[in-house]
């Protein structure tokens, strides 16, 4: 017997918020440098490109989710591949959820040493973070769902604020010529991206508590799009107003935020803008992977409740943090090189496969 360990159920509205706060705010903060590296003037067709994969992707897990009811991929990898194969297939998803946990901590904790707080240890802002995500993954899925609602229109607001406040210093000359060399460079600045619009795999984890499940292609579908609209909106204003100055920026947003400053004299220390974007959003991704971590490590035991889980998992998201990565610069070399293939591997490769066997097979829904 399979015990569902979550209690709580969420709204397809809640979910589509939660991916789009899973997705944002690291993406938006490190896409724009990494994408213009390649596309230069044209990453604002990276981004359409990125956008129809993620809607490919979300369409895949939703359709594996969706096929059986009640269940995470922790529980039919077996189901589909047999105890023993499945029972190690399963097993990547909770070491996934801790791995990509611990990447985004330190990303959360290399902004505020670099942007804002470079004499403070490092260590003060992931304990501070794990701490506070953990309490909320504890308190469960309805909380954390909650607790987004309020915080990402307040994200959001602030990005179009920011734009906003730019509109009148684009050069528009910066978005030409376009497509100089062809779709290949877009094509590869889309690459790294790749990863970001695929982490719509943690409603592998969630499908199970919608409300609705069977709406869960709109829900993947709606957030991508919002995630794609955002994206969009904040690539094209850097090109505008820093042309072929985004690809060595760090942090781009950050400097569009501080280009208010410097050209409006009205308007100071814009930057905090972004401080609360990196908090907010922050604070809501890493409570998502970590609620995924910890409810896929209790399902893979066979644990009736994740709770006891929290504490201990937060502790080795603390150090793997702060013992896998010495800097910012090997955080960026891993996002554009290193990480894509197998991070693509974890969230679309064996979801797709797991939905073909399954169909295959005849297990769990109907064949269509």
């Amino acid at each position: 017997m399979r015990i569902m360990l979550e209690g709580g159920v969420i709204s397809n509205r809640q979910a589509t918020l939660l991916v789009v706060s899973t997705i944002l705010p690291t993406s938006i903060m490190f896409l724009p440098a990494l994408i213009s590296g390649e596309a230069k003037q044209d990453a604002w067709i990276s981004i359409i490109i990125l956008t129809a994969f993620g809607v490919l992707v979300g369409l895949i897990i939703a359709s594996l989710g969706t096929r059986f009811p009640g269940q995470t991929i922790i529980h039919y990898s077996e189901d589909i591949l047999g105890r023993p194969l499945g029972k190690a297939v399963a097993l990547i998803y909770p070491l996934f959820f801790i791995y990509i946990n611990a990447f985004i901590i330190r990303e959360f904790a290399e902004f505020f040493i670099i942007s804002f707080m470079p004499e403070t240890p490092i260590s003060v802002f992931i304990i501070g973070l794990v701490f506070v995500a953990g309490y909320a993954v504890y308190s469960g899925l309805e909380p954390l769902a909650r607790i987004n609602e309020i915080i990402l229109p307040l994200v959001l607001i602030l990005i179009l604020l920011i734009v906003g406040m730019n509109l009148l210093q684009i050069d528009t000359n910066s978005f030409f010529p376009v497509l100089e060399k062809g779709f290949l460079p877009p094509l590869k600045g889309a690459y790294p991206g790749l990863v970001f619009f695929a982490e719509t795999m943690m409603m592998l984890m969630f499908i199970p508590y919608l409300r609705s499940p069977s709406g869960a292609k709109r829900t993947i579908t709606l957030a991508v799009l919002i995630l794609g609209f955002f994206q969009l909106l904040v690539t094209v204003m850097l090109i505008g107003v820093f042309g072929g100055l985004v690809a060595g920026m760090s942090f781009p947003l950050l400097q569009l935020a501080r280009n208010i400053s410097l050209a409006r004299g009205i308007f100071h220390r814009m930057e905090h803008f972004i401080l609360v974007i990196w908090v907010a959003g922050g604070f809501i991704k890493v409570g998502v992977f970590y609620y995924c971590a910890v409810l896929a490590t209790a399902q893979w035991l066979n644990l009736r409740s994740y709770k006891a889980l929290v504490p201990l998992i937060g502790v080795l998201l603390a150090v793997l943090s702060v013992i896998l990565w010495e800097n910012v610069v090997q955080l960026s070399h891993q996002i554009a090189e290193v990480v894509p293939p197998y991070f693509l591997t974890v969230e679309v490769a064996i979801p797709f496969i797991l939905l073909v066997l399954a169909w295959i097979r005849g297990k769990g829904g109907k064949r269509t």
